[in-house]
């Protein structure tokens, strides 16, 4: 399939087999007032859950689909982040998290975040991820968690072979995530994990609490990073190490 702009359709709006798609309002903006389409144009139309069809623009609001492509495969290993909520950035949090990769969101109300951040956002959170899932052409639309307590979060039962890391700061002798990823086999790990703190860090209670449920505690490096810094280089690094399949140091010499 020729590579052409995409739009994001919820499996439960797409027919089975080759039919028209009655687009919304808000589609037929950016079809044809975003994109410049015009009746006949093709773009293409995948479900965020591995789907990808071609489709063409018709009148009357409508679109005309053809037949469903064999899915993509989930990306493995799953990438999450449990990221505190903060005042102010979050929302780019989301979008750059979504550009690179990762398909769990957790947001996270810690010990250190502000009560009301995530109040009336949820909405507003969803569309943040499927715009941009739309921008950067995945296929895989992000899974956003309700907003859970850091403390709850931590001590929740997590899947096999899965890997946490939780990103701490001022403490001296952990390993940075970039030496744990190099123990790390990509191919074999179901999921990997970060948490990353509110503006302040983690509190001591909420420190201890992670690690006695067995999350493993992470550098990010030698300097101090804004709350949504810390947690686009962890997932960097993340994202990196899954489509190499296996770290550089690890390679044999050609």
């Amino acid at each position: 399939m020729a590579e052409q702009r995409r739009l994001l359709i919820p499996p439960d709006r797409l027919p089975a087999h080759d039919a028209a798609l009655l687009l919304t309002e808000a589609e037929r903006h950016y079809l044809e007032r975003v994109l410049r389409l015009r009746p006949g144009d093709g773009f293409t139309v995948v479900d965020g859950v591995g789907g990808l069809r071609s489709a063409w623009l018709q009148t009357s609001g409508r679109a005309d689909l053809g037949p469903p492509l064999p899915p993509a495969a989930r990306p493995r290993p799953q990438l999450g982040v449990l990221a505190a909520l903060v005042r102010r950035d979050f929302d780019v949090l989301l979008r750059m998290a979504t550009e690179l990769g990762v398909d769990q969101l957790l947001p996270l109300q810690a010990d250190r975040s502000p009560p009301a951040a995530a109040s009336g956002r949820g909405s507003r959170w969803e569309s943040l991820l499927r715009e941009a899932s739309e921008q950067c052409e995945r296929l895989w639309l992000p899974q956003l968690g309700e907003v859970m307590p850091a403390r709850s979060a931590f001590t929740a039962s997590t899947g096999a072979n899965e890997r946490r890391w939780l990103c701490l700061s001022r403490n001296a002798g952990i390993p940075s995530l970039l030496d744990q990823l190099l123990l790390a086999d990509p191919l074999a790990d179901a999921g990997w994990w970060v948490a990353c703190g509110p503006e302040g860090g983690w509190t001591p209670q909420e420190e201890a609490l992670a690690l006695a449920a067995g999350w493993q505690p992470v550098s990010l490096g030698p300097t101090i990073l804004r709350s949504s810094t810390a947690a686009v280089a962890a997932l960097t690094l993340l994202s990196q190490f899954r489509v190499s399949g296996r770290p550089a140091a690890k390679r044999p010499d050609p």
